[in-house]
């Protein structure tokens, strides 16, 4: 188990594992970590823990057993990280997840959704990002930490063109997400100083 502060709330969770979970709802959410919000491709950094939290389903959707865990991370290589998560593909918001960033004990902030929403910044281009629902933890209320945001988990459609080049991958679809150049869709985490 672990515990993780995601804005003002904590939640304590179990590490996902991929058990019976039938491929078509399982996915990856490709993330990038920058020192600065610039967004250069030369500044990603390498060694950042991003972790997915899933939620509960919406009511009326399947839920999966207590004995699943429902987070995992994955540690930044020169190429950002895959994180697996649950998805569906009949109602986008049916799953939904929190992603957060750590570097060596530090947070690292998400591109804001409020009152300024961007995509060129938080790296994902409409209509896509509205299917997603992006919502920094702060969004409601500006006085909660800036370090996560909450998504829906849309599986991507096959046949459309805007949904196929990330940062949601259906899970036969992994090497694209490890492969995917920094031109495609991607969220992002910054730190709010650069390192030395």
């Amino acid at each position: 188990d672990r515990t993780f502060l995601v804005g003002n709330l904590e939640i304590r969770e179990r590490r996902l594992f991929n058990l019976d979970v039938p491929e078509s709802r399982r996915c990856f959410v490709k993330v990038r970590a920058y020192r600065s919000e610039r967004f250069l491709p030369s500044e990603q950094i390498q060694g950042v823990v991003i972790s997915v939290i899933n939620l509960e389903p919406r009511t009326g959707f399947l839920s999966n057993p207590r004995a699943w865990g429902r987070f995992d991370s994955v540690i930044t290589g020169p190429n950002g990280a895959c994180v697996p998560a649950f998805c569906d593909d009949q109602s986008p918001d049916a799953y939904s997840a929190y992603v957060l960033a750590s570097l060596a004990g530090e947070e690292l902030q998400a591109v804001e959704s409020s009152p300024k929403f961007n995509p060129n910044a938080i790296g994902v281009p409409q209509p896509y990002l509205n299917k997603l629902n992006y919502r920094r933890t702060d969004h409601e209320d500006p006085r909660v930490k800036k370090t996560a945001f909450q998504i829906s988990m849309a599986k991507p459609r096959p046949n459309s063109a805007e949904e196929s080049n990330g940062p949601i991958y259906a899970f036969e679809n992994l090497r694209a997400c490890e492969e995917a150049p920094p031109s495609a869709a991607h969220f992002r985490f910054y730190q709010m100083r650069g390192i030395d």
